[in-house]
């Protein structure tokens, strides 16, 4: 957290690896929307993500995390809650999303 020099406040411990994810969701205009990005940091509790569309706090994500470029390899599915947005630079957004529910797919 840059900028931040105080206590830590998250629960969980996070993982700081660029992990691929392919995100589908509804944008700020009502659009749905599937792209592909990388994650920030992940914990077993949430996420943090760059989104080239804009979303909305509150609004849900669906989405599918690559833990390996092995192919296959293993991937998990899981659903979301936006908790914050964060504005950054080449129109994109810092997007934090808990995670609310995870699904193991087969590696295949």
């Amino acid at each position: 957290m840059a900028g931040y020099n105080g206590e830590e406040r998250r629960n969980k411990p996070r993982i700081y690896e660029p992990f691929p994810v392919w995100v589908r969701g509804i944008d700020k205009r009502g659009q749905a929307f599937e792209t592909d990005t990388s994650i920030e940091n992940l914990s077993a509790s949430g996420l943090y993500m760059s989104l080239p569309q804009d979303v909305t706090q509150g609004s849900n994500l669906f989405f599918v995390i690559k833990f390996s470029t092995r192919k296959p390899g293993p991937r998990v599915a899981a659903r979301g809650v936006v908790l914050r947005v964060d504005p950054k630079p080449n129109d994109y957004s810092g997007v934090a999303v808990a995670i609310r529910q995870v699904r193991f797919l087969d590696p295949n």
